[in-house]
């Protein structure tokens, strides 16, 4: 007798039944701001993580400028309780703070969060508080957003014109932290004088959690080829971002996306390859008018790709891999297996 064929839909799930690794969510910032309500992960989120096999998040601390610069702390701390009470109303989540942590969840059939911050506003210029971030669970630190803080400058959303300077010396000190706590150093927004004196300051493993090529969408908050190669060099890993495929609407798509993916993998290698959808339309719908605008004129305007606008849809991203010629094991390390070897070496 002839084996049954695998249909693609078979492979799809096959290949997510592990589960799919996502490094940047912005969940903590909207749980703060829904602050009134319960439950808010298990009937909002949990439905879109659990249809697209999503197995970790990094789910990722921000403070709008809004709250800057008096009620930083207070509004990180607050996000960081908001999401424990979520997960403790949702028991399908759990909270993982090393790489054992994330293995236990995974074989659990629950979904890891891992805690991230995306700039070091928080902090001020009080390294002490690491320590306190560190012990509630953060395990990765992006230095900066677009904008300057104490510890290093953003790279802006153009071609040219970000400060020319590295990390301060609080940067520096937190970078050299950082390191010796375990908390994984997130090259994503940083410029790229911070990108440089990040490396040259660091001997793990470094990431961008979510950033796309320059090659596609030349904005200095991406990554150049270079910038790329550092990163491969390293042994490190990239995730690609859904929100900045392309500076036009009609060729942010799908297939763009894997752009990004295959052009990465050819650079350094399909072990620097991951995820980091930083889906982002959830929030932006919520949005008044005037603060759309105010953001198309600070940043950018967001393309969201039409069939990848939420973790749900994440079967399309690999039903489009398989397409696209990337063989099982390709996929595998996209979807996952590349991030959990940096958990794995960092955590």
């Amino acid at each position: 007798m002839t084996a049954k064929k695998e249909s693609i839909e078979e492979r799809i799930e096959r290949l997510q039944a592990g589960g799919i690794i996502d490094l940047h969510f912005d969940l903590p910032m909207d749980l703060y701001e829904k602050r009134e309500r319960k439950k808010v992960v298990e009937t909002e989120f949990l439905p879109e993580l659990t249809a697209g096999n999503i197995g970790v998040v990094g789910v990722a601390i921000y403070v709008a400028d809004r709250y800057l610069p008096d009620a930083g702390l207070r509004v990180a701390l607050d996000q960081i309780a908001r999401l424990y009470a979520e997960t403790q109303a949702s028991p399908q989540c759990a909270i993982c703070k090393s790489y054992r942590d994330i293995e236990n969840a995974l074989t659990d059939d629950q979904i890891a969060l891992l805690i991230t911050m995306e700039g070091a506003e928080p902090l001020g210029k009080d390294l002490d508080l690491l320590r306190a971030f560190y012990e509630l669970g953060v395990r990765s630190i992006g230095l900066t957003h677009a904008r300057t803080n104490e510890a290093g400058h953003g790279g802006i959303f153009a071609s040219a014109g970000s400060s020319q300077e590295g990390l301060t010396e609080f940067g520096r000190d937190l970078v050299r932290e950082c390191e010796a706590l375990g908390v994984i150093i997130d090259l994503a927004h940083i410029n790229p004088a911070g990108f440089n004196e990040i490396l040259a300051r660091t001997t793990k493993p470094p990431i961008v959690s979510h950033t796309n090529a320059r090659r596609y969408y030349d904005i200095e908050r991406n990554i150049s080829d270079d910038q790329i190669k550092m990163i491969g060099e390293r042994h490190g890993v990239i995730g690609v971002n859904s929100v900045l495929v392309s500076p036009k609407e009609e060729t942010s798509t799908l297939d763009c996306y894997v752009d990004h993916i295959e052009y990465i993998a050819d650079l350094i290698g399909i072990d620097g390859v991951g995820i980091g959808f930083d889906f982002f339309e959830f929030i932006y719908n919520q949005w008044p008018e005037s603060e759309k605008k105010q953001l198309a004129e600070k940043l950018t305007t967001p393309h969201f790709i039409p069939d990848l606008r939420n973790h749900s849809q994440a079967r399309n991203l690999t039903r489009k891999l398989i397409e696209r010629g990337f063989s099982d094991e390709e996929i595998e390390k996209i979807l996952r297996r590349n991030w959990l070897r940096i958990f794995q070496e960092w955590l």
